[in-house]
Order: structure tokens, then C-alpha cells, then sequence
């Protein structure tokens, strides 16, 4: 793997890690963070990480279009055009009103980092993309955009949003060499994890048919799969990485 791969959100947890593997796995890598400083430190750290890695950074804000435009522009003009762009970035749509005190803000701000940012930096790397002969997008779903987390409407709605936005893109994009796929993980093992109760944490691994979440170097090894040259034909899909959870009806 030699091509620039853009991670959105790689300044800690899951986008981190993606970001880590692919440099691993041989790729130049650009670390975005909502600002430069930010990003630049992150950036560092994976530098140290692993030796050798050619690793960039860039900061704007997902939730301002006109900060993307300028964000990818800006790549353009330093010769980081990327070939490989992960969506990872997320609003994860925690609000302090149940859905009928929510006002229609908030599930647009949840859309704009989740949704709306989305298609633009994917339009945006793809233009790229096209004029170098193809590329790799995989954005970074959940299961929630198929089965609802309580009290989450506006993040469900985002996910299932991106879903859909996934098959579009990679039908839009196939005759271009590129190839769009989502990975919808279940429960990721972060360090959120340490934040909450035991009994909580005894109740999720309750649900999980596999009796852990799902590490993030797993999913990580799988966006750089999905980001290799192994399967040239995949695209459009919707992988699922959770410990069976999508696949019990019944919780034990």
C-alpha cells in the first residue's frame, strides 16, 4: 500500500487507530483533527509510532462546509490529494432532551457532521480521486443505523443516512475506480468503556454474542483491507463488525 490515505477524526480513539494502521500497513497518512494544532500533535504521536511513516495533518471543522472546501483545497495545493479517504469523524448525537423535547437544531447538527460532511469530503477526495485513475472510500457507519439505540434518534437517523449514501456513491463512482464501502461496527472498546459502571459493562458483553466489543485494531485491519488492492470488486457494502450482536434476536 503506497497511496495517501486522508482519516477524518484521527486524533484519538477509533480514527487514531485507523490512521496507526494504515501507516503500518505502508501507507502515507494525513491526520485530521478539528484544528491544525490538534492534529499536528496526533500526527506525532503516530509518527513515533512507527518509524518511517510519512505522515501529514490537517485541521478545519466537519460541521462548516465552507472549512472542508477550503480543508481539501489546501491539501491540494501541498500535493496531498488523497487516494484513500476514511469518513471516521462522528457527532454521536448525546443530547440532554429526550425526543420530544429535541429541537429540529440539533438533528441537523447532528446530519451536518455526519451526513452533509460526509458526502462533501467524499465528493471532494473523488474529484481527486477520478483524475488520478481511482480510489477508496469507507466510511465508518454503525449498527445503530439499522437498530436503534434508545434515546439516539438524531445519530440512528445519521447512520442510516450514511448507509444509504455508501450504495449511491459507490454505483455514482464505480465506472471512475472507485470503490465506496461502510463498516458498521456494534460495540467498540474505548476508553468511554472505563467511564461506566461494571454492572453496565457486564450488561453490553451480556449482549454480545461473542462476549467482548470489538477492538479497535480489529475494525482498523479491516478499513485497510477494504483501502488494499485485495478486492478490487467490493464496493457498496455494508460490513458488519459486531460480535454477532446484529445477528441474536433474543439476548441471553
Amino acid at each position: 500500500m503506497t497511496r495517501l490515505a486522508l482519516v477524518t477524526g484521527a486524533t484519538r480513539n477509533l480514527g487514531h487507530t485507523i490512521a496507526r494502521q494504515l501507516a503500518s500497513d505502508g501507507a502515507a497518512v494525513i491526520v485530521h483533527g478539528i484544528d491544525d494544532a490538534v492534529a499536528a500533535q496526533a500526527a506525532a504521536r503516530i509518527a513515533a509510532d512507527v518509524p518511517g511513516a510519512e505522515v501529514h495533518s490537517v485541521g478545519f471543522d466537519l460541521a462548516d462546509p465552507e472549512a472542508i472546501e477550503a480543508g481539501f483545497a489546501g491539501l491540494v495545493a501541498r500535493g496531498l490529494a488523497p487516494g484513500i479517504l476514511v469518513n471516521n469523524a462522528a457527532h454521536l448525537g448525546v443530547g440532554d432532551d429526550d425526543v420530544l423535547r429535541e429541537r429540529p437544531r440539533f438533528l441537523r447538527d447532528v446530519f451536518e457532521v455526519n451526513v452533509f460532511a460526509t458526502h462533501l469530503c467524499s465528493v471532494l477526495a473523488a474529484r481527486e480521486m477520478a483524475r488520478a485513475g481511482g480510489g477508496v472510500i469507507v466510511n465508518i457507519s454503525s449498527l445503530a443505523g439499522e437498530r436503534a439505540i434508545l434515546g439516539r434518534t438524531a445519530y440512528n437517523a445519521s447512520k442510516a443516512a450514511v448507509d444509504g449514501l455508501t450504495r449511491s456513491l459507490a454505483v455514482d463512482l464505480a465506472q471512475r475506480g472507485i470503490r465506496v464501502n461502510a463498516i458498521a461496527p456494534g460495540y467498540i472498546w474505548s476508553n468511554r468503556w472505563d467511564l461506566i459502571s461494571d454492572e453496565e459493562a457486564a450488561g453490553r458483553r451480556a449482549r454480545i454474542p461473542a462476549g467482548e466489543p470489538t477492538a479497535q485494531e480489529e475494525i482498523a485491519q479491516l478499513v485497510s483491507f477494504l483501502a488494499s488492492g485485495h478486492a478490487p470488486t467490493l464496493t457498496g457494502a455494508r460490513i458488519v463488525i459486531d460480535g454477532g450482536l446484529n445477528a441474536l434476536q433474543v439476548p441471553p
